[in-house]
């Protein structure tokens, strides 16, 4: 079997820029919450280097010279989820929605129509520009590998079969857990358990998808439950 992964890292970011596409080259970040406490969501990485951090409030924000501030756009973003889907679906038929920032989709056969994997992640992420959004595409055996290539790895990325903890095995951890949005009392709690889980690792010196993979397993539910293992 053969996927591949389309992630559009700092998605609201991209959502907000496909839909002013002057800021592209802007540092940007999103604002959400309600006044008074509204914080910083996401940002780019051209924000960043201005001063930026998820959790600033838009005051401090404000302070942060050429930074362009925008609201959170959820229409946008649903828009630019579409979007995402669009392409997956313009190269395959077997497609999972599996975030709003991450397509997978089922390339198995694809070689005679669009070429090796290395070219199918090619023109997917042609085709996500071309949608206005900017995406890291990976390809390897099997979703998951797929999805965390993509979601760790910058650009194009094609692992080969039988190479997937070999390459994988550098992530850092974040990578394996990503957070949620911080919208409803569900997404805190994930959150919130998201922290003390990767805490407790990096006390334990384990920070890698390759240290975590090197844990004995039974060891690891003792201590940390289901959601070590």
């Amino acid at each position: 079997m053969l996927f591949a992964c389309i992630y559009v890292p700092n998605f609201p970011v991209e959502a907000v820029v496909r839909s002013e596409p002057m800021l592209r080259e802007q540092p940007v970040a999103v604002l959400h919450g309600t006044p008074p406490l509204v914080k910083l969501f996401a940002l780019n990485e051209r924000a960043c280097a201005c001063g930026g951090e998820i959790g600033m409030t838009k005051l401090q924000a404000e302070t942060c010279s050429g930074l362009v501030l925008r609201p959170r756009s959820l229409l946008a973003e649903a828009a630019a989820h579409a979007a995402l889907l669009d392409c997956a679906q313009s190269f395959s038929p077997i497609v999972e929605d599996t975030a709003a920032d991450t397509v997978i989709l089922d390339i198995e056969g694809l070689e005679r129509l669009f070429g090796p994997p290395a070219a199918i992640a090619r023109d997917l992420a042609r085709r996500a520009s071309d949608l206005g959004m900017e995406a890291n595409v990976a390809a390897a055996a099997n979703p998951d590998a797929a999805m965390h290539a993509a979601r760790g790895f910058y650009g194009l990325t094609v692992i080969p079969c039988g190479k997937g903890a070999e390459r994988l095995g550098e992530l850092p951890l974040p990578v394996l857990l990503p957070g949620l949005p911080d919208k409803n009392l569900a997404d805190r709690n994930h959150a919130e358990a998201r922290r003390e889980l990767l805490q407790t690792l990096d006390r334990w010196g384990v920070r890698t998808f390759r240290a975590l993979a090197a844990l004995p397993e039974v060891a690891v539910s003792e201590r940390l439950g289901q959601p070590g293992v």
